[in-house]
């Protein structure tokens, strides 16, 4: 019991950090993209105006998400974190979608799939996570939600991951292999570690999923 009222304590500061954290990040792929000639890369068919669109309203998954899982908030403003919820639906429809087409139409051919899965799985979880809610069944509507989250943070994580990548990756010799390796660990892996948390950890233990 005491463990767990001090995971809940930590639980508020922990989702405050990984909001700036997404933040940073978010300003350093703009800044990448945007801020410095020459980083562009192979010659782009996509129109600037499609990444704005996608950026904007990932904006409102980033900074919306953290409010949906404050339970205390929850239960006090019920109305409001209806209202956010629409939000977040709405901005991960449309940044998951704008996603699926920028993979699809990238210049970079190791990246298109992975970047087509992650955005047809986060419309999914999304949407799933709305049904659920919608039918009042909240302990599922949470776990697509924690889902939904995961797949929005993709950005953080491949982020994360090119920081590291020397001591991540240091068996990839090959720049592009390496950048594609990225692509796919950036989703598949925090995918796995909620999957495992949610279902098969449960499982083991004999206990219902979360």
């Amino acid at each position: 019991m005491h463990t767990a009222m001090q995971l809940r304590r930590l639980r508020r500061p922990a989702f405050i950090a990984l909001v700036l954290l997404s933040l940073y990040y978010l300003y350093r792929a703009v800044s990448y993209r945007f801020g410095v000639p020459g980083r562009m890369g192979p010659p782009n068919p996509i129109a600037p105006e499609w990444y704005y669109v996608h950026i904007l309203f990932a904006l409102a998954v980033l900074l919306g998400a953290p409010l949906q899982f404050t339970s205390e908030l929850r239960a006090r403003l019920p109305a409001f974190h209806r209202a956010v919820g629409r939000a977040y639906v709405l901005g991960a429809t449309v940044a998951a979608i704008t996603a699926v087409y920028m993979g699809a139409a990238g210049p970079y051919e190791g990246s298109r799939l992975s970047i087509a899965i992650t955005g047809t799985l986060w419309l999914f979880f999304t949407i799933a996570a709305w049904r659920q809610a919608v039918n009042k069944n909240f302990l599922v509507h949470r776990e697509f939600m924690i889902r939904s989250y995961t797949m929005a943070l993709v950005l953080v994580w491949l982020r994360l991951m090119y920081d590291f990548q020397d001591t991540l990756f240091f068996y990839v010799k090959n720049e592009d292999l390496r950048d594609t390796t990225r692509e796919w660990a950036s989703w598949i892996i925090p995918l796995l570690v909620v999957e495992f948390s949610l279902s098969w950890l449960p499982k083991i233990r004999g206990r219902k999923p979360l």
